[in-house]
């Protein structure tokens, strides 16, 4: 499915850029110059995820989250700006943006940041009796828990180094516990025998990463 994307960037030349490297990706971007223009086009139009620049003349992306959100409720929203710290990131993400970027930033991390929240944005899937028991069986151990999130920061991971971040010296302990994440549907390994969050374990971490902010 074609990812329809909403994006706000005054610079021209950045913008010319990033409509064309989401292109590229197969998805239909709607380019903007300012947010009060994205804004307009939100109310005509439904999109998957909006891409909006902290920083334009006029109202800036974070004072547009909120008035997205109230057009569009189930919209991915992700900051992106030149001028980041600490402060400006968790205020975005305060606001209700799902991700925050920092220029420069590779193209490639752009394209694999929307399709992540584009995910994260999707109304859970509703698990029958046997397979909420595996997953929510699955959470209740620290290791396992861990583990996910291990996943989340580095997206792949060998065993040896994922069982080395975890921190468990007992490699066959270790072992048992990848067996149950991978039994619960949560994490897979390619054919070069390595690890990585299936689509439910990437929602699943969405939610653990929200409970330890909390």
């Amino acid at each position: 499915m074609s990812l329809t994307i909403l994006l706000a960037e005054d610079d021209q030349e950045l913008r010319l850029t990033l409509e064309e490297a989401l292109s590229l990706e197969g998805m239909t971007v709607i380019a903007c110059d300012s947010a009060e223009t994205a804004l307009d086009a939100a109310e005509n139009q439904s999109f998957d995820v909006a891409v909006l620049d902290l920083v334009m003349p006029g109202m800036s992306g974070v004072e547009a989250i909120a008035n997205l959100r109230r057009l569009q409720p189930g919209m991915g929203i992700i900051i992106t700006t030149a001028f980041a710290t600490v402060d400006t990131a968790v205020d975005a993400m305060k606001k209700g943006a799902d991700e925050f970027l920092s220029k420069p930033f590779n193209l490639a991390t752009l394209a694999t940041t929307v399709k992540r929240v584009n995910v994260q944005r999707q109304p859970q899937p509703k698990l029958d009796d046997a397979a909420a028991d595996k997953v929510f069986s699955a959470l209740s151990n620290p290791i396992r828990r861990q583990t996910l999130l291990q996943l989340v920061r580095h997206r792949q991971l060998r065993f040896m180094d994922l069982c080395r971040l975890v921190g468990l010296e007992d490699h066959t302990k270790f072992n048992f516990h990848l067996r149950q994440l991978k039994q619960s549907g949560l994490i897979q390994q390619n054919v070069n025998k390595v690890y990585f969050l299936t689509t439910e374990g990437q929602q699943m971490c969405h939610f653990l990463l929200q409970e330890s902010a909390d």
